[in-house]
Order: C-alpha cells, then structure tokens, then sequence
C-alpha cells in the first residue's frame, strides 16, 4: 500500500489533467471547462489504457476531473486501471457528488480526494455546491479545495467561524483560476506573473490536459473547452508524451505573454529541469 499524502504528490509527482468528460451537473459562473448536456459519461477504456501506458515511466498525479468525475459510469474501472501503475497517484476533483455516487473513494487513502464545495461568498451567505459538511482533519487522502474568488476577498472578513473551521492540513485555499469567462475576475485577484516564471509554466504547465472528448493533448487546462482564446493542442501520442514529459512539447505562445493567471513563483516542477526550461 502506497503511503503519502496531497503535499508529497504535489513536490514529488507532475500532475497531468485527465478531462474526463465536459458534462457536469452544476454551472459555477467562473467556470468555463463544462457543459450540461450529459455526454461522454463513459470512458473508453482503450484510449485510457494507451494513454497510461505512454505515461508509465513518469512519476505522475493522474488528475481525474471534467466537468464531474461522479457523473462517469466506469470511473471505478478507470481508478482501478490508475492503480494498476506504481508510477501513478490517482486524483479525483469533484464538487462532491462523488459522496453521493462513488462514497467508497472517500474511504480509500491511495486516492487523493479533492472537494470544491464552497461555490462562492456572498455577503449574507457562503453558497455551496452540495449539501454537506466540510471534511474534517482526516488521514484518508480527503481534502477540502476552497478558491480565492473575488467575492472571497470581499466578503470572507464576514465569516470568521468558516475560516477557523477549515485552517487545517486538510484543506487548500487555492488562487482563483482562469477557467472564468471574465477576464476582469482574473485581474481583480492577480497580477501578471514575472515572465521567467511564465516561461516555465509554458514549457510545462501546473496541469497540461488529456482530453478525452477529443483525445488529445492540450497545452494549457485555462485556456480550455469554453474560453474565448483556445490552447495549443497536440496528437495524442507517445511521442508527443515523452515530449511533454521532458519539457519538449510546449513553447511559449501569444497566450502565456498576456496571461494574467496565477503562476506559482520559480515553477512547479524539479529544480533540476530549470537549466533545460532556461534554454526555450
């Protein structure tokens, strides 16, 4: 049995989305990666099966999200398969309709469940997207994600008791992320991110994306699926895996030079990649 935990995948693996499906039974209105029209809910196991075979060699967190992931008919079949790789840590991003469909995820340490729950704040109410309770301290792999939005800033000052309840290992307060249709939202929490620093993401993104709708690789998660301004995309191949995989694949587009998204600090990958990421 694999021991670890979210911040030793996070130093130790590169995360690679897994787009599952774009259906999704919710309509967060920062969100652009979904449709409501229930397609594509199940996987083919095929694609799936070359996919991880191209990525075997890699220590990798396979992230599995869309749209839902608790909306996938096979997603145990396709956990199962994750498994099957040493090399692998499967992830599961829900906005926890998992609790409802697939509960048994939540009560297996070697997946890392992650649960946007809160959708936003208001200023007499903090919305949410399911009707549960946050997950508590646990040593189950279980983790509540809450965003950063524009309306947390103004409004969190109005609800010390939730920050008080979720100040704990189990739980991320995350940048707000570009999956918004409103360009304004990005730029109201961030500012541009130093260029060497957008240089490393663009030659390996915090989380390149398998699409399984098209099958194919897509260079960037936030310029993705609904967005105005659409990500290099690449044959699904294991060439092109390597190439990704060792900083090869991905250049700097028009894209990364006017990108206002969060980039974490001096990359998010191995220091010892720095010198080959210094010569794109």
């Amino acid at each position: 049995m694999k021991k670890f935990d979210l911040e030793y995948a996070q130093k130790n693996y590169l995360a690679v989305d897994f787009f599952l499906s774009m259906s999704c039974n919710k309509d967060c209105h920062y969100c652009t990666s979904y449709t409501l029209e229930m397609r594509n809910l199940t996987v083919d196991l095929d694609f799936l099966r070359s996919t991880l075979e191209a990525l075997k060699e890699y220590k990798v967190r396979i992230c599995l999200l869309g749209g839902e992931p608790g909306l996938i008919k096979n997603l145990r079949e396709v956990i199962a398969m994750v498994k099957e790789y040493p090399n692998f840590i499967p992830q599961v991003l829900s906005n926890s309709f998992i609790r409802k469909r697939y509960p048994e995820i939540l009560e297996d340490p070697e997946i890392l469940y992650v649960e946007h729950l809160t959708l936003d704040f208001y200023p007499d109410k903090i919305k949410k997207l399911g009707n549960y309770d946050y997950l508590a301290p646990n040593d189950m792999n279980n983790y509540n994600v809450v965003l950063k939005t524009p309306n947390y800033f103004k409004y969190i000052a109005n609800y010390p008791e939730f920050k008080k309840q979720l100040e704990h290992k189990n739980t991320m307060f995350k940048a707000f992320n570009g999956r918004t249709p409103s360009k304004g939202d990005v730029e109201e929490v961030h500012t541009q991110a130093a260029e060497i620093d957008r240089k490393m993401c663009a030659a390996f993104p915090m989380v390149p994306v398998i699409d399984f709708e098209k099958k194919h690789i897509v260079h960037c998660s936030k310029k993705f699926a609904n967005n105005t301004e659409l990500s290099r995309s690449f044959p699904m191949t294991k060439e092109n895996i390597d190439k990704m995989m060792n900083f090869q694949l991905f250049k700097y587009e028009k894209y990364c030079v006017t990108c206002k998204e969060y980039v974490q600090p001096k990359g998010h990958f191995p220091i010892e990649k720095y010198s080959n990421i210094l010569k794109l």
